[in-house]
């Protein structure tokens, strides 16, 4: 079977039509499915509605059906916490809302993180298929077991399990028992087990901002740059094979709230398998931030890395190998931030020392 890779909606065609062009038999991966939603809502989804693109729901409908017409499967997102207001039941505007997705807009699969919203759309909808969200937190077959109940299609787990192979290997057995997919993130960045995680979807559930969080979580990474490595959910288009061998063919291009030519490049980098350029350029990370134009990792100068990652080894094992690898790509330039920004070798590790004009005025000036 040939794997499948997930892309973001834009909610433009013309996009979509030369994404597409890029599918190629031989290659064993195919662009399969567009994820998205509306980017108001009752109720809310991963990303600040301010961040995406924003149409109506006669223009979502008609991408929809575009959709249909080449082939793609939709996946639509109702996937942020249950907000505060909404912990004593679903109001008439949410129920109403759900039933426009459901009757109206027909998509092939909804992702939901909230079990209170699954009830709620099995009690619309016995047959649609529910993928749950990463925001779920699912890192084991115990974190899945509240979901079986509802009939449950594809799982996208916590991005931290894809620097474990013994959560992949339980995950992947449990849920083929159940005849569930196990789908993962490939372009996200998120810091390995931030600590600050579920306050952040917590926080947009509730506000819908979230600007705060992405940067701080960047700040953390430029003063330590193996975070960069650290991160769970970062697959490298040549990395998608290393994953196939354990059985798994869904993977998820995350980035909404980039700019539509972003995608293109993307896409392509993962159905060709390869990539000559810069990590962070594939990577969904807050676009507001520019980042790819300042942080610079060569990605060839990674090739080799996740064959001898240390998976199942301690987070001090983990972090002692990517250490090695950042430093030795500092020293060949292989990442470097293009602001004069200097590091260190502190026991060790490169530490920032001195942030460039770059990070004081993106990170430390907010």
């Amino acid at each position: 079977m040939a794997s499948i890779l997930t892309i973001p909606c834009h909610w433009d065609k013309k996009i979509i039509k030369e994404i597409i062009s890029y599918n190629s038999k031989g290659r064993g991966i195919r662009i399969g499915e567009i994820y998205g939603t509306l980017a108001k809502s009752p109720l809310r989804h991963g990303r600040a509605s301010n961040t995406v693109p924003e149409i109506n729901k006669t223009e979502a409908i008609g991408f929809k059906r575009f959709a249909d017409s080449v082939g793609l499967k939709f996946n639509y997102l109702i996937n942020a916490p249950l907000p505060t207001k909404y912990k004593s039941g679903l109001d008439r505007e949410s129920i109403d809302y759900l039933k426009w997705v459901l009757f109206k807009f027909k998509p092939d699969y909804v992702t939901v993180s909230s079990l209170e919203i699954i009830k709620e759309i099995r009690k619309i909808d016995k047959n649609i298929k529910i993928n749950i969200s990463t925001i779920a937190n699912i890192k084991s077959p115990k974190n899945l077991k509240k979901f079986i109940p509802f009939k449950i299609s594809r799982v996208v787990p916590h991005h931290d399990v894809g620097k474990s192979i013994k959560k992949i290997k339980a995950l992947t057995k449990f849920c083929e028992k159940l005849g569930i997919t196990l789908e993962l993130l490939a372009t996200e960045s998120c810091l390995y087990k931030c600590p600050r995680r579920e306050a952040h979807y917590r926080y947009l559930a509730n506000a819908n901002y979230d600007k705060p969080f992405h940067t701080d979580c960047n700040l953390v990474k430029i003063t330590n740059p193996a975070e960069f490595l650290m991160a769970g959910g970062t697959i490298r288009p040549e990395d998608i094979k290393f994953y196939e061998s354990l059985g798994l063919n869904y993977f998820k291009i995350t980035g909404r709230s980039k700019p539509t030519k972003w995608l293109p490049i993307v896409a392509k980098a993962y159905l060709e398998r390869k990539y000559n350029g810069n990590l962070i350029r594939l990577l969904g990370a807050d676009p507001s931030l520019k980042i790819e134009q300042w942080i610079y990792i060569d990605n060839k100068s990674l090739n080799g890395f996740l064959q001898n990652f240390p998976f199942d080894e301690s987070d001090s094992e983990k972090r002692l190998y990517c250490n090695r690898i950042i430093n030795k790509l500092y020293a060949t330039k292989g990442f470097h931030i293009k602001d004069k920004s200097k590091y260190q070798f502190i026991n060790n590790s490169l530490v920032l020392m001195t942030p460039g004009k770059i990070v004081k005025h993106k990170l430390l000036n907010r």
